[in-house]
């Protein structure tokens, strides 16, 4: 992963409950986006985590994390 270079820090870690992690990601956005922005943008950088890793334990949980933020936007 050497050349994934991300913009901002998630907080994730693959040693957090897939809970933990949503959390952790979304107190990490900007207090001035509305509610769908900020779980929008959570759901991308787990999607982005998701694809470009080799681990299958982080890709499992980045992926479970990009579903449940998806899954608040309805």
């Amino acid at each position: 992963m050497k050349w994934f270079k991300p913009k901002r820090h998630s907080g994730f870690s693959k040693e957090k409950t897939v809970v933990a992690n949503l959390r952790t990601m979304h107190g990490n956005t900007p207090k001035t986006m509305n509610r769908d922005s900020r779980w929008r943008r959570v759901g991308r950088q787990a999607q982005a985590l998701a694809n470009v890793t080799k681990d299958r334990e982080t890709k499992a949980k980045a992926g479970r994390v990009a579903e449940l933020a998806f899954k608040k936007l309805r």
